[in-house]
């Protein structure tokens, strides 16, 4: 009876089946001996303790009776290496000015030259006053890929805004991830698209290559041929890659800059009033270049890495020369050819502009800026 009274009093409390069983054996001993006159060996064997343990348990009695016979904190009073309130303090009041940065990023902001916690106590730290959720796995191991130097490769997109009636215009460069430009344009026409690419050429050079995803006006698969901007971009000599279809994780770094982007201004970019909304993408841009760490680089700033390219731009798009002697063909306004009675699709955005054609192992092959279109040996249109 009394082990079950006991087991109830303190499962009313909220103990746990152990916590209330260690409990047990130390009131058990202390009743024996105190109550029962059972000697301290005695009741020492019968709960299977040691007699150190005993008589400490019965001094525990003697001081605070049966009843108050709970474990003792075994906390020190003086913890030499917690973390100063002063250093809490900081973190914390960082974490409310950034609430979507992690530890990783605040201490590497806050402290820049060595932080005085490790990153386990920070994250503890913000864990403790709920300010850190927990993190979902990725579903599979992404497939990552960096270039080595900045200007190699610029990632380009358009990150959906709604019926906001413009579009907003991105440009990252892949190695650095430095944004070299994050505004709103009128429309996705090639021409307008190329106009911003022109002032970004101006600004910081030409890169070797830009990849994009296959939408307007980066790509056309349905006319199986360049698209006007495409064909602009092989003149000035940067060449072209696309993602494949309905796979944007090949563009990564500038989808995860949308994310980061709809995150801390996406309800600004959907406001009617488009001095706002070019103020606060100048703003974010700005703070993404030069205030945010990237754990990528090493929780540097996008702007401490980035150099523009020593390929700059001319004062005037190039036109297209074909080599002394080259077979060609003009492109006519609906994207064909004629070459031996035939036509042969070649893409609308070389309307007007003359195709090399070249002898390959399978036959004639069309060019332009000396890049391969595709091989009239495909089926006649």
């Amino acid at each position: 009876m009394f082990c079950q009274h006991i087991l109830y009093t303190f499962r009313g409390v909220g103990m746990s089946f152990q916590e209330v069983s260690k409990m047990q054996s130390r009131q058990k001993l202390a009743h024996l001996v105190l109550a029962e006159g059972w000697s301290v060996s005695q009741a020492c064997r019968e709960l299977g303790v040691s007699r150190p343990t005993g008589h400490l348990w019965l001094a525990r009695a003697r001081e605070f009776g049966i009843a108050g016979m709970a474990e003792s904190s075994r906390r020190p009073t003086l913890i030499p290496r917690s973390t100063s309130s002063e250093i809490e303090e900081a973190l914390l009041e960082f974490k409310a000015k950034r609430p979507r940065w992690g530890a990783k990023k605040i201490l590497a902001k806050l402290w820049p030259d060595g932080a005085p916690i490790c990153l386990r106590t920070a994250d503890r730290i913000l864990k403790r006053h709920g300010l850190v959720g927990k993190a979902s796995p990725p579903l599979q191991e992404p497939c990552r890929f960096e270039r080595e130097f900045p200007n190699e490769l610029w990632q380009m997109d358009f990150k959906g805004v709604g019926r906001s009636g413009y579009e907003a215009f991105s440009v990252l460069d892949d190695c650095t991830r430095f944004c070299l430009c994050f505004s709103p344009l009128p429309n996705l026409r090639s021409e307008t698209t190329f106009e911003a690419l022109w002032g970004l050429f101006g600004e910081y050079g030409m890169p070797q290559r830009l990849l994009s995803d296959n939408g307007a006006p980066f790509n056309s698969v349905k006319s199986q041929g360049p698209t006007p901007l495409q064909a602009k971009l092989w003149l000035l000599g940067i060449q072209t890659s696309h993602g494949r279809p309905r796979h944007p994780q090949t563009q990564g770094k500038v989808e995860r800059f949308h994310l980061t982007a709809e995150q801390e201004i996406g309800p600004v970019l959907r406001l009617a009033h488009m001095e706002t909304i070019q103020a606060a993408m100048y703003e974010f841009r700005q703070d993404y270049n030069w205030e945010r760490p990237h754990e990528s680089i090493q929780l540097k700033v996008p702007g401490s890495r980035y150099a523009p390219s020593n390929s700059k731009r001319p004062s005037k798009m190039p036109k297209h020369e074909l080599p002394e002697g080259a077979l060609s063909r003009k492109v006519d306004s609906s994207g064909k050819i004629y070459y031996k009675m035939q036509r042969y699709r070649a893409g609308s955005g070389l309307a007007g502009e003359y195709v090399e054609l070249r002898e390959e192992q399978e036959g004639l092959a069309m060019f332009f800026a000396g890049v391969r279109i595709g091989s009239l040996t495909q089926q006649e249109v």
